[in-house]
């Protein structure tokens, strides 16, 4: 019966690691001699099978040897320290692995090196390795999309190759650990970037100490005095008499049974106290400030069973917190008993396990990596499905990160009908569940029976709830809300997808009604677009098809007027191009954009001018997201020098159709009280459904009236938005009805 007290992590406000803690200085010379005998320990020299490590060791140390790092190092002791921290701190001995880590840099750094190099000297598999850890260089792409791209590239290649994320994190880790050296806006760049990517993915593979640590260097660089107050507060609470007497009392019940077992009391890392939503480091982040594991000195699996007795008749138990991963282990391997306790006016977690539970708890995927083989199949398939995922993801820079951000979440499980259990993200939606069943599942849900009710798509599922997804012969309709709403990376990537599908189908349709507008305004006949003229233009602006030609036009990418540029024919007895300036003589005439039906993942109602639909006397502007809405006299429009006069479309809106769906509208009327817009609404249609109507004071002091108005057509939606006060009417949202949880 001992306590672990190392596991503290937490010494004098200062953490201890199994890895070693960054020194203050690189030595400015790398006994290169000293660093084989070191690996020599890891990897004999003798062994055949390991010659490919130190053959790489002698061509980056080539390679590297008139570069230096920032600190004034020999650039070669970054790959070296990089090779090291897998071998000694990860534990690696595969020795392709380690010499890709060493040759991760070269292609990247040394111009006169390929990849081809690294085939013929090395071969495929460190190849890929090294290609996997390169930087993409596209010097016409913007700093931000470059590393993004990267992003992508680097989770596309682990998904393939494993390794690929296992170097990247090692080398993220030595970065961090000489960041120092550098500048302070290059220091709180890599340490972001380093809580938005690498620690979560560190996290989801339960790489623990190299999780903690990529937060806590991050989080000191980014957030020194807050990182430091958080530290003194850990520091003060596990010296606490309150916490010392836990512990006592643990060791005691444990020693009165007879039972032995070691006592790990863990401090929360910095990571724990950081919410990634609000950007913030504080104390009251956290839910409880120190776990403890219970590890017991055997295999037996119904010693943690009784471990678990004694715990709960010691304390009582949280109602609802007891977490049996023994029993049903989550498809990652992990296995563990999970139990809240509260004592002395805080919560505790405490972890029951075997000595192999407590193994993959710590070094989590990196325990299976010397097995063969090294990784089940369907672990390594669920692995390899969320890299590909993330790394496919077609949105933003930061939708990616979040994407990597919710697969570090606290989970949750459910039952399918079957009695299946399913793990799924905190805050998960019946939606996140049928996708993680299958694709074409969440392709067609219409909602759910969850515990035998109906519940829409949107319902945020519960702790052991029973799901039976419910399908409908219509595919999903798929909006950014829907996408914002789901919490796991299959589900976000899958409505991701359709969104962008949705918009290329919409800007095809809409580039080819404008340059159809186009050509006749020009008095030109519309089967130009099918004579043999239209694929030369095609070739020349190095597109694919005509679909594609609309799609551009359509996004507004492609401007109409170079297209009539190179089709519009010679005059008779004219044989160059100068005729083509006949298109000036045209009066530039805005090209009209008809719409019949809104569809929220397309059409936007500006912010500016707060437009509304029917609205006469708007504008609209196209782009690869879609359409948004303006008042021809719009103040921030006319201001924008980005815009030709010919990227403006009159709106016409076809009042004659019927929406498929009804619409609700949320919209914000200001400087109006319930007592002052009764009467303006008493003379809006009779036939128009008001939802809800509330009244408020806004931030400013200022009254505030909130309503829900559904819509069935644009001259509904015309005749009550023109009812309201002028000006001082916005739409906020809007969305079709889909059940009790969503308008």
């Amino acid at each position: 019966m001992r306590v672990d007290t190392e596991a503290f992590d937490i010494i004098e406000g200062q953490p201890t690691y199994p890895f070693p803690a960054a020194s203050g200085r690189e030595p400015h010379y790398f006994d290169l001699e000293h660093y084989r005998s070191r690996m020599a320990k890891y990897l004999h020299d003798g062994d055949e099978a390991n010659q490919v490590f130190f053959r790489a060791l002698e061509f980056a140390e080539e390679l590297h040897k008139r570069q230096q790092r920032r600190s004034g190092a020999p650039y070669i002791s970054h790959p070296c320290a990089v090779a090291e921290i897998l071998a000694r701190e990860l534990r690696f001995r595969d020795p392709h692995l380690l010499a890709a880590a060493l040759l991760h840099d070269v292609v990247e750094d040394v111009p006169d090196i390929t990849l081809d190099d690294i085939v013929n000297q090395f071969g495929e598999a460190v190849a890929e390795l090294v290609d996997g850890c390169t930087k993409l260089a596209r010097h016409h792409l913007d700093k931000a999309t470059l590393k993004d791209l990267t992003h992508s590239k680097i989770f596309l290649s682990a998904s393939r190759r494993l390794g690929v994320l296992v170097i990247k994190l090692a080398d993220r880790l030595h970065n961090l650990r000489t960041l120092h050296h550098l500048p302070k806006a290059k220091r709180q760049r890599i340490a972001q970037e380093t809580i938005e990517v690498y620690a979560p993915i560190a996290a989801k593979f339960n790489i623990f100490p190299l999780k903690r640590e990529l937060y806590h260097l991050a989080l000191s660089y980014l957030y020194p005095r807050k990182s430091k107050k958080v530290l003194q507060f850990i520091h003060f609470f596990r010296n606490s008499p309150e916490f010392l007497e836990l512990v006592r009392t643990l060791q005691k019940a444990f020693a009165d049974a007879s039972c032995p077992m070691i006592l790990r009391p863990r401090a929360k890392g910095l990571g724990s106290y950081y919410d990634p939503i609000k950007r913030t480091l504080e104390i009251n982040n956290t839910e409880n400030y120190v776990d403890f594991g219970i590890i017991l000195p055997t295999e037996d699996l119904v010693n943690c069973y009784t471990a678990l007795g004694i715990i709960n008749t010691t304390f009582a138990p949280i109602p609802k917190t007891l977490r049996d991963f023994i029993a049903t282990p989550k498809n990652t391997g992990y296995r563990s008993l999970h139990v809240r306790i509260h004592s002395g006016g805080h919560n505790y977690l405490i972890k029951i396990r075997t000595p192999s539970m407590d193994e993959w708890a710590t070094y989590g995927i990196l325990t299976e990596w010397s097995k063969h083989p090294h990784v089940s199949d369907e672990h390594w398939q669920e692995i390899s499905d969320l890299l590909r995922t993330i790394g496919e993801y077609g949105g933003a820079g930061p939708q990616r990160k979040a994407l990597i951000r919710l697969s570090e979440t606290e989970e949750i499980f459910a039952y399918s009908p079957k009695g299946d259990i399913y793990f799924l993200p905190k805050g998960s939606i019946v939606l996140d569940f049928a996708y993680k069943i299958h694709s074409e599942l969440g392709d067609f849900c219409s909602g759910a029976m969850v515990n035998g009710e109906w519940a829409p798509l949107t319902h945020v599922l519960n702790d052991g709830d029973s799901v039976k997804i419910l399908t409908s012969s219509d595919p999903l309709e798929v909006d950014p809300e829907l996408e914002t709403m789901c919490k796991t990376p299959r589900s976000r990537s899958a409505i991701n997808k359709k969104l962008h599908q949705k918009r290329l189908r919409y800007a095809q349709q809409v580039g080819e009604e404008i340059l159809l507008q186009e050509i006749r305004r020009h008095g030109l006949p519309d089967e130009i677009l099918t004579r043999e003229d239209i694929n030369f233009v095609i070739e020349f602006l190095n597109l694919k098809d005509l679909p594609e030609v609309f799609t551009r036009v359509g996004q507004d990418l492609l401007s109409p007027h170079l297209i009539l540029y190179y089709l519009m024919p010679p005059p008779q007895g004219s044989e160059h191009p100068a005729h083509r300036s006949s298109l000036k003589s045209v009066p530039v005439e805005r090209n009209v954009l008809t719409v019949s039906e809104l569809d929220r993942a397309i059409h936007k109602f500006a912010r500016c001018c707060n437009p509304y639909p029917g609205q006469d006397d708007l504008v609209a502007i196209l782009s690869e997201r879609g359409t948004t809405f303006h008042h021809k006299d719009c103040k921030d429009l006319l201001q924008r020098h980005d815009l030709e006069p010919q990227q403006f479309l009159n709106v016409k809106w076809n009042k004659e159709a019927i929406w498929r769906y009804p619409l609700s509208f949320h919209v914000h009327v200001f400087l109006e009280t319930l007592h002052s817009l009764i009467p303006v609404l008493a003379r809006a249609p009779s036939n128009i459904l008001i939802q809800s109507l509330e009244s408020f004071i806004d931030k400013h002091d200022q009254p505030l009236v909130r309503m829900t108005v559904r819509f069935r057509d644009f001259s509904e939606a015309q005749r009550f938005f023109a009812c309201l006060p002028k000006n001082r009417s916005a739409i906020e949202d809007y969305g079709r009805e889909e059940g009790p949880t969503r308008f």
